[in-house]
């Protein structure tokens, strides 16, 4: 048996193909836009979570519906937002329900505060040639109930 002379050929240990470079630096770019796409909608669904949380327990706070509203707008205020890609928290609905000062059995006052967020995208998220989000924003919005805690209750 003869031996091969190893000197001609190639060495397989050499590196990257350009053909594995180019699709490796494809795969890295669509998972990165695709990665900012959803830290930008988690961040986003997060702080529409939490502002409408924190206004729901405002507007908890407050004697009538007008003092409700504003402390509900009050504690809006404090969920900054860049104000491009994902817009500030606005209250869409607010119910501040105390039943005249003499609830129905087995219910309780109560405030519900609905707000929403509209997000931008910067990359649209396209599947297959369906388009996500290409002319439209995207809207999350989210709904909290607390009971009114300062309510004059009549007694009869």
């Amino acid at each position: 048996m003869t031996k091969r002379n190893n000197k001609y050929r190639p060495n397989r240990r050499m590196g990257f193909s350009f053909a594995e470079v180019a699709a490796t630096s494809f795969f890295v770019i669509v998972f990165a836009i695709l990665g900012v796409d959803v830290t930008i909608l988690t961040f986003s669904a997060s702080i529409n979570d939490s502002a409408c949380r924190n206004a729901a327990r405002a507007a908890a706070q407050g004697s009538d519906y007008a003092k409700a509203t504003a402390l509900a707008t009050a504690a809006l205020k404090s969920h900054k937002t860049d104000g491009y890609f994902i817009s500030q928290p606005t209250i869409t609905f607010l119910d501040y329900q105390t039943f005249g000062g003499s609830p129905p059995a087995g219910e309780t006052p109560y405030v519900q505060v609905r707000t929403e967020v509209t997000v931008k995208l910067p990359v649209p998220i396209v599947f297959f040639g369906v388009t996500f989000n290409e002319n439209q924003d995207l809207v999350f919005k989210q709904r909290y109930a607390y009971p009114i805690i300062k309510t004059k209750i009549l007694m009869p």
